[in-house]
């Protein structure tokens, strides 16, 4: 049996002095310009061709097409590097790697889209990258020496400095930069990556919500958390029905003691709506300020970091909730939801439906599902959980989003409407769970009947002469 790796991200915020700041954010700029100079390229070159094309030039005559692998890219940057990039010697290396390999890949998901070999949504011709709008970010990729990231008092990561930086106070202070501050400790990822059960493939530092953040890319078995739960409470054996929702965030089939409410409702906490009111204000702000000014930098820094607040709260109540559910139940049953349908603008729900992050909700259930031990199972989107009585089995034929009391006309229960979804939802989570068993166990023991003499091989005399694969 052939061992399973997955790749997860571990996340650690930094605290960066403003020298280790300001390097960080050329690296940043750099990785922008060797990603835009990408694009210029491959885009006049394709705009050659197709002129050439237009006049009736044969393809024999054409201008050479460029490679659009990362390899061949590189080559083509360190060509030019001295004219598109004079400064590169202050910075490393890696910056323009990272650029040079994201805009690759970014060029492969079109072509893939474009020849139908991706599914999804069409992905469209990859955009230039602004100044002022695109995430900064750079990536290392140094996996020869797995420890070196880390300080020996294991609040600190390393930074790559240039070779030969050509600032001399670089120069003299580049022992206080190659280490970055981190707000709490890695020595959880450092035996893992010590013990040889993990290995670091890649290496980001991004400004995301104001704060900058470290995420190592870390491959590890499937079934080796990264983290190990605190606290864990004794696992319940069965299915546990979750339906997701806005007026409640999720309804369990059964109340949860620590967990859910009197009714099995976990409540919605409505990160963002309550921080509305600050965050228009801070808009109005921004919109009263020039273009290019102090004043406006620092107010869209001051909202980027109210934006990291929401997001940094909506994500820890979501790791709590997942956390719990994971860890006490056996086995999960969530809905197939349609969040675009939720979204879109006739439904006037796009902004709650954001705020709740239903999205965020089911991955974090599927990675720590598969990590720790617990089945998910998805219920089909059309399976009718609210309509269906939870009691007798009985479908209404319609049922209003406003009815928030589900009334049985065949059997007379009355329940909540969440409540009777998560219960039908569990129901059909443990019959999907069951069925998945028992086709495992057929394809185990053969899907054709056994003979008296126990050969799985059909009734039907096959000659002589028929082929090996016939037979077996």
């Amino acid at each position: 049996m052939t061992e399973e790796h997955v790749t997860r991200a571990v996340v650690f915020n930094l605290d960066p002095s403003h020298p280790q700041e300001r390097l960080v954010y050329s690296y940043a700029g750099s990785r922008r310009r060797a990603y835009n100079w990408v694009l210029a390229e491959v885009s006049k070159n394709l705009k050659i061709r197709s002129e050439q094309r237009a006049v009736g030039v044969t393809e024999s005559d054409l201008t050479p097409s460029l490679s659009w692998s990362a390899y061949s890219l590189g080559k083509a940057f360190n060509a030019v590097k001295e004219e598109v990039a004079p400064w590169w010697r202050d910075v490393s290396m890696h910056a323009f790697r990272s650029g040079i390999a994201d805009a690759a890949a970014a060029l492969a998901n079109f072509s893939d889209s474009l020849k139908g070999r991706r599914a999804g949504k069409r992905v469209g011709f990859p955009n230039f990258k602004s100044r002022n709008r695109s995430i900064l970010s750079v990536s290392f990729v140094e996996i020869n020496h797995q420890l070196s990231w880390f300080h020996p008092d294991r609040h600190h990561i390393r930074l790559m400095l240039p070779r030969s930086p050509l600032d001399s106070e670089l120069k003299r202070r580049s022992g206080n930069l190659s280490w970055i501050h981190t707000t709490e400790s890695t020595r959880r990822l450092y035996n893992l990556i010590e013990s040889g059960r993990a290995r670091i493939q890649k290496v980001t530092i991004s400004l995301r919500g104001g704060h900058w953040q470290v995420a190592f890319s870390v491959r590890y078995l499937v079934g080796l958390p990264i983290r190990r739960p605190v606290g864990r409470s004794a696992r319940q054996a069965g299915t546990v029905g979750l339906d997701a929702g806005l007026l409640h965030l999720a309804t369990l089939d059964g109340v949860v003691p620590g967990l859910t409410d009197a009714d099995g409702h976990i409540a919605n906490p409505r990160i963002l709506e309550s921080q509305l009111k600050r965050l228009a204000k801070l808009n109005r702000a921004c919109a009263r300020t020039e273009r290019g000014s102090k004043n406006r930098a620092k107010l869209r820094r001051r909202r980027a970091r109210l934006h990291g607040r929401i997001a940094k709260t909506r994500s820890l109540y979501l790791h709590h909730l997942t956390n719990a559910l994971v860890d006490r139940f056996d086995a999960v049953a969530i809905e197939d939801l349609n969040l675009a349908g939720m979204a879109n603008k006739k439904s006037r729900l796009g902004r709650s439906v954001a705020d709740a992050s239903l999205g965020e909700l089911r991955r974090q259930l599927e990675y720590k599902s598969a990590d720790r031990g617990t089945t998910l199972v998805v219920v089909d989107r059309f399976y009718p959980s609210s309509k269906t009585c939870s009691c007798c089995g009985a479908v209404r034929a319609k049922l209003l989003l406003n009815t928030r009391v589900f009334e049985c006309d065949t059997c007379g229960a009355s329940i909540d409407r969440d409540v009777n979804a998560a219960r039908n939802i569990a129901k059909e989570g443990a019959r999907l769970l069951l069925g998945r068993s028992s086709q495992e166990e057929q394809h185990v023991a053969g899907l054709r009947p056994e003979t008296q003499n126990a050969d799985p091989r059909s009734q039907k005399t096959i000659g002589a002469d028929a082929p090996m694969a016939a037979i077996a």
